[in-house]
């Protein structure tokens, strides 16, 4: 096998980890590799603050009878030369006087300089980077990189580019099969959905993961409620406030005074500048809290605030099968910013698939 080969072998082990059960941390394979070309040795980080992906695979050819003198370790991800949660994975490869070392991505961590210490203790390094990997740890890379989560817009829209009716009123625009996608891959795989306190209130949406067959599963959620009106009696029966045993209802507000508040429910101040939320204090905050990838389920004002603060890094976007010819019916994106077709958001199609009767198409934002 070439190295590319064992490196796509290592990316299909760190695909098997559950994204909710190691972030902050990156998806991570290894494998040990004997000079004849045997895989002695495998793993994958499965969990925060257990065994990096290198303990594991190391270990697992230990006990295997491994030289790893005479071995070679790929893995996916740099391996890390800092204290954290555990010991750095350079001092094991070190240790056990590997000779060689094939990385398939580099981390963005400042603190990691795994390949460069491994390089001065007289140890072959070779980067090989797969785009697969790159791709894999999108997430791990916009939180180290742009200090944030990575913000995943969902809508779906009508043929001409609509989300709802002049009354607010979307239910149900998309097809059955579209909502439980939404539900098995978007809002499964994100940390929460961010929102607004009036789609909450005017849905009466409970923002949790409903899979046909399964128990309902929680999920955070994050709302812009400037004046904590889902705080007020008259709205604490509605869906949002299912009985939580882990996740929590985050409220976005500049009001440095609360009224008294409810159960699994976290206040985050933030300020207000030129009438709108500070984005950047809500990034810190949220990935202080491990938050790390964002699902926005929102109306069009809110949709267009993420795009134009250039906190959006994908769109699922679902076209169905209908046409509102009402000008008052809300847009995808509803701003009041005059843009010309030079300035205009520009995007790159990553998927489309039909599902049902419903076209899903999935783009990157070009920032």
């Amino acid at each position: 096998m070439s190295a590319s080969a064992y490196l796509h072998k290592a990316f299909l082990l760190a695909g098997k980890a559950d994204p909710k059960k190691i972030r902050p941390n990156p998806f991570v394979g290894a494998l040990v590799v004997s000079k004849d070309g045997q895989v002695l040795g495998e793993g994958y980080h499965e969990k925060a603050g257990e065994a990096h992906a290198e303990v594991i695979a190391i270990n697992n050819a230990l006990a295997n009878g491994a030289d790893l003198s005479t071995c070679s370790l790929y893995v996916t991800l740099e391996p890390c030369s800092h204290t954290g949660k555990t010991p750095p994975c350079t001092d094991l490869i070190i240790q056990h006087r590997i000779s060689r070392v094939v990385i398939g991505s580099m981390d963005p961590n400042p603190l990691v300089s795994g390949a460069n210490i491994l390089k001065e203790k007289g140890i072959s390094v070779e980067v090989l980077v797969l785009p697969e990997i790159v791709e894999m740890n999108e997430t791990f890379n916009i939180n180290q990189i742009l200090k944030r989560p990575k913000y995943i817009l969902k809508s779906a829209i009508t043929l001409n580019g609509k989300i709802a009716d002049s009354t607010g009123n979307s239910k149900w625009l998309s097809g059955s099969e579209s909502r439980e996608y939404v539900h098995r891959h978007l809002r499964t795989a994100a940390d929460a959905i961010l929102t607004s306190a009036k789609t909450v209130i005017k849905d009466n949406a409970s923002m949790n993961i409903r899979i046909p067959g399964q128990d309902a599963e929680e999920l955070n959620v994050i709302i812009f409620d400037r004046n904590l009106e889902l705080l007020k009696k008259e709205n604490h029966q509605l869906s949002i406030f299912y009985k939580r045993n882990k996740s929590v209802i985050y409220l976005i507000t500049d009001k440095a005074e609360t009224t008294e508040a409810l159960p699994n429910v976290d206040i985050i101040n933030i300020p207000i500048n030129d009438g709108r939320f500070d984005l950047e204090i809500l990034h810190k905050e949220l990935i202080l809290r491990n938050i790390c990838q964002v699902l926005i389920e929102a109306g069009g004002s809110l949709n267009a605030t993420m795009m134009e603060a250039k906190a959006v890094d994908e769109i699922f976007t679902f076209i169905c099968p209908r046409i509102l010819m009402d000008k008052a019916a809300i847009n995808q994106f509803n701003s009041s910013q005059i843009q010309t077709m030079d300035n205009a958001v520009k995007l790159q199609l990553l998927d489309s698939m039909t599902i049902g009767e419903d076209i899903l198409l999935r783009h990157k934002v070009v920032h």
